[in-house]
């Protein structure tokens, strides 16, 4: 019930904060992936992905970074 309730808080916490856009080049401090959501698009086009995750010192962070929607793949 603990690991449900810490999912839930986790899950809520990730919504609610702002994502730190993406620097190429830029060093990540990534301990553990939490989720990671990309927009779902029928057009074959850029999107912005968000990755949550906790760096080394326990600290939920949230990044956004722009790759291809999964139309892309679906197209000949």
């Amino acid at each position: 019930m603990t690991a449900i309730a810490l999912s839930a808080s986790l899950s809520t916490l990730a919504h609610s904060a702002e994502a730190t856009p993406y620097r190429y080049g830029q060093n990540l401090d990534i301990a553990k992936v939490i989720s990671i959501d990309v927009p779902n698009t029928p057009q074959c086009e850029v999107v912005t992905a968000t990755m949550t995750y906790r760096n080394s010192a326990g600290d939920v962070e949230v990044l956004g970074y722009e790759q291809l929607s999964s139309a892309c793949t679906n197209q000949n």
